[in-house]
């Protein structure tokens, strides 16, 4: 029996050669790109939630 996936959907996000680039350029050694772009999405949410948290 496999194991559980635990990536249950495929996101396809064009992107430009500069920002590409731009990730290339800063990711760690042995970081693939997903695991940046994942971490920052990550982020992304959690920062607009606090907001949406905010009285007012």
């Amino acid at each position: 029996m496999g194991r559980k996936k635990l990536w249950t959907e495929r996101l396809t996000v064009p992107l430009n050669e500069e920002t590409v680039e731009r990730m290339d350029s800063l990711l760690a050694k042995d970081e693939v790109r997903l695991d940046l772009i994942r971490t920052a999405i990550e982020r992304e949410l959690k920062r607009r939630e606090r907001q949406t948290q905010k009285p007012g």
